[in-house]
This record gives C-alpha cells, structure tokens and sequence, in this order.
C-alpha cells in the first residue's frame, strides 16, 4: 500500500524526546515513518533502533548520517525518501495530538489542497491558530501537511543553520498553492526549549550570516 502521508523526522542527540514524539504517532496503515539521525553524540540512534523493532505496528525506517551535517541538509535526505503524497515534517523534539492528528488524516482524503495547516500549542499553553492571515510570517512546516508533487524542486539551504524552513515557505507560497486552514489543534510545540535551535537563534548565539543561504 502506498503510504498517503509521509513523516519526516531530523533529529540530534534527543535520545528521550524522540521516543516521546514516536509513541503520538497514530499506528496505521496509510502512513510512513523515516527518522534520520544527524551524527548523535548520546544514545538517539541506538534508541531508535531499538524503538524501530519494538514496535514493528509502526512503518518505520531508521536512516543515518555518517556525520553532523545540520538540519536542512538531513531535511532533504529525508524528502528525498519520502513515497507518500503528502509528508509532514515533526520535529523530534515535539509531539502530536494523535486523536486530533488522526482527524486530520482523514479530513486529507477529502481534501484536494496542496497544503493543509493545523494548529500548534506550546509549552505555555499558547495556541497558534494558523489561519491565512499569518501564512507570509509564520512559516514552520511543522504545522503543515504539504502534497510533494507540489513542492518538486525546491530544497532547503544547506548551509542554512536555522530558520531553514522560512526560506523553503517563502519559495513554497511563490507557487500559490492552495491551502487548507483546519484550525485543528494537532501538533505541540515543545518551546521555549533550552538548547533548541529556535532558542540559540534568539538568544543571539547563531549568527546572521547562518542564516542566510
């Protein structure tokens, strides 16, 4: 069966993050799974290994990286795996709603959108209702199921890193696809997360010349 969704996951050293982030993922048949692992110092490959055959209900693959190479640079890999019509890119240190996540699946056998947004919640309780008036600015695609044919051709900046995925939004919207604005709470945003690199971005700690392709 070819899968309708596919999930992509980049991930360094969240060796339990990732774990919690893998056990809301709905266990169905019309999804897959790919987590790739970016050079991890701890125990994040071995874990998902480990994980990967404890749960053979869940239709995941386990890729590497020989080395660190960042963020944008495992993002493509990982697009490049894909098989399904839409992929979702989930963070590794966050988690999902499933119920609510499972809601959406189903809404997007109904739908004929190139792109289909949910809504986030982060740590403060905060909900991000992403609705049209906030397409241009806020630009995670964790919030969003994007149909790959779509998208064909555009890559991420690899020498992006941080913000990698603002720069793949703003070469997205230049299409116009047509967007889907569920304002289903789905996806939960783990910030502000000490270490992440949103918080290294605006703590000053990465340059600006980072991130810039």
């Amino acid at each position: 069966m070819t899968p309708k969704l596919s999930i992509l996951t980049p991930v360094w050293n969240q060796e339990e993050l990732v774990i919690k982030g893998l056990d809301s993922i709905p266990r169905r048949d019309d999804i897959e799974v790919i987590v790739r692992d970016d050079g991890s110092t701890d125990n994040t490959l071995a874990n998902l290994r480990r994980y990967k055959d404890e749960h053979p209900e869940l239709n995941m693959t386990v890729q590497a990286n020989d080395k660190n190479y960042g963020v944008a640079y495992t993002a493509n890999r990982l697009l490049e795996s894909a098989t399904g019509e839409y992929f979702h890119f989930f963070m590794s240190d966050d988690y999902l709603y499933t119920d609510r996540y499972n809601e959406l699946i189903e809404r997007l056998y109904q739908s004929d959108a190139d792109v289909m947004c949910m809504d986030l919640i982060e740590n403060s309780g905060y909900r991000y209702d992403l609705g049209k008036e906030k397409e241009d600015f806020y630009c995670a695609q964790a919030c969003r199921f994007i149909k790959r044919s779509f998208v064909e051709g555009i890559k991420y900046h690899e020498k992006v890193k941080a913000g990698e995925d603002g720069f793949y939004h703003v070469e997205m919207m230049k299409r116009k696809p047509k967007v889907e604005y569920t304002h289903i709470p789905a996806y939960h945003y783990n910030f502000p997360r000490k270490g992440s690199l949103v918080n290294l971005r605006m703590r000053g700690l990465i340059n600006a010349e980072d991130l810039s392709p």
